[in-house]
């Protein structure tokens, strides 16, 4: 194309040098406000304006040319909307001198009140414009960036959805669109999220009975971020936990946090204290002051038996609360040091366990011989429960990874419950099935269903035979 502009440009002096004897339009001619244009008038006229446009090709071309070799650091299209705007500027300015033989100081004497004027009632475009041309030049956002500020105290974080010369669109995580001028947004003091070489750092505070020991609400609280590291693919793992605050009766902790910078401000933070309020609940802490005198009947259970306090977590959630702390008075607790080994593949048991605190690995090996991790288990989860319900070896190897509280639970603890209530037997089969199918992702939902039914019945007939009298 700019080939072709270029001939024309050519063409175009040949021809006004046949008719007019020379290749420039403008010598013979003299433009005046007293008669109307003539032939060589439109002639000389027409070189300027193909001129200009010829010229604002070039520059267009290259600027394109440019960026497509530079991924980074690129010329926004503002900048390239305003050096065309100059191009044109220029090439009437000169158009207007050699056509109505005006001096270059006339002209700037004449225009510079105009131009004051003009400038002061478009002083808000021009502004905008201006302030267009310094973000994307200067590469503060571009479209696409994921940006966090604060608005009247409310933390906003939105995406960059597209930038012209006047305004900036914004998409906040709901879905909402709304704009800010250019010279407004480049006064906000933003955070560009996608710029950062981390990971936006969030936080939240929780605060615990002062009656608890620091260490030990440090290492569940940590044992929860753990957790929600491995299951939550938006948190990149990194965390701090620490106490930020002590106060009569409490102690608060603050947990820092880095997360995909797309995730909803509020997502983060309901997984985070979901998480932390489970591992809590099952280690028995409490967020209750112990300096306030409270009635029997609203003590929170994490002043009983830990079991109360992490069945409704596992497949003992079929059971009621009476029938659990029956069965708590049975059980056994059992602590474990990292690495030290809880279940060896092969043996033969009738026994589950339950995390209260801490947490397991479940290993096993390959057909290679090498140790393979299948499964990390957090509070709340439950290992071996296979052997309990129908008496099948272990199979797999199970260690502690963290200081583990467990609780056992043994085929004589659970037999009286059962005995009693033998639908149970189905409602736990239902449970494990379920999980069972869940874990196969490549399933369909109906194959899911299938499944379940089938391991079911199995798992109901099996936990019949090998409870006997149930």
């Amino acid at each position: 194309m700019v080939w072709v502009l270029v001939l024309l440009n050519i063409a175009l002096a040949i021809f006004v040098n046949k008719v007019l004897g020379t290749p420039w339009g403008w010598i013979p001619t003299h433009l005046s406000m007293e008669k109307l244009p003539e032939t060589v008038d439109l002639l000389a006229a027409s070189q300027f304006l193909l001129f200009g446009f010829t010229l604002d090709q070039i520059f267009r071309l290259s600027i394109k040319g440019f960026n497509s070799r530079k991924k980074q650091g690129q010329i926004p299209a503002i900048v390239v909307e305003a050096g065309s705007i100059v191009i044109y500027a220029l090439s009437g300015l000169l158009a207007f001198i050699l056509l109505f033989d005006q001096s270059i100081n006339t002209l700037v004497a004449a225009s510079g009140a105009l131009g004051l004027a003009v400038g002061y009632a478009l002083r808000d475009i021009i502004a905008d414009v201006v302030a267009s041309i310094t973000l994307q030049t200067d590469h503060l956002v571009a479209i696409g960036d994921m940006i966090e500020y604060s608005d009247n105290g409310t933390v906003i974080c939105a995406r960059v959805i597209e930038m012209d010369r006047r305004y900036v669109t914004l998409q906040n995580l709901d879905g909402a669109k709304f704009r800010i001028t250019n010279n407004r947004f480049l006064g906000i003091n933003f955070i560009n999220l996608s710029q950062q070489e981390r990971q936006p750092v969030r936080e939240v505070t929780i605060p615990v009975d002062s009656q608890y020991n620091s260490d030990r609400v440090l290492d569940v609280l940590n044992s929860a971020m753990q957790f929600v590291g491995k299951a939550h693919p938006q948190f990149n793992g990194w965390h701090r936990c620490y106490v930020s605050q002590v106060q009569i009766g409490s102690v608060t902790y603050k947990i820092r946090f880095e997360c995909n910078a797309d995730s909803h401000l509020d997502e983060p933070k309901h997984i985070i204290l979901k998480n932390a309020l489970r591992f809590l609940q099952s280690s028995g802490i409490s967020f209750d002051s112990s300096m306030v005198v409270q009635n029997v009947d609203s003590l929170h259970t994490s002043h009983f038996t830990p079991l109360l306090n992490v069945y409704p977590f596992g497949i003992l959630r079929v059971l009621d609360e009476l029938e659990v702390m029956d069965l708590a008075k049975k059980t056994k607790s059992l602590l474990f040091n990292p690495g030290q080994q809880v279940i060896q593949q092969g043996d033969t048991a009738d026994s589950m366990f339950i995390i209260a605190e801490g947490s397991l690995e479940v290993t096993a090996l390959n057909e290679k011989g090498e140790k393979i991790t299948l499964a990390h288990l957090w509070p709340g989860d439950c290992v071996g429960e296979m052997s309990l319900l129908t008496g099948e070896p272990r199979s797999a190897n199970v260690f502690a990874t963290l200081n583990t509280h467990l609780i056992e639970i043994t085929k004589e603890d659970l037999a009286p419950i059962l005995s009693k209530n033998p639908l149970l037997v189905e409602r736990i089969s239902n449970l494990i099935a379920a999980r069972l199918a869940h874990k196969q992702n490549t399933l369909t939902q109906s194959e899911q269903e299938t499944a379940v039914e089938h391991v079911k019945t199995s798992l109901v007939s099996k936990i019949l035979k090998f409870f006997g009298k149930v």
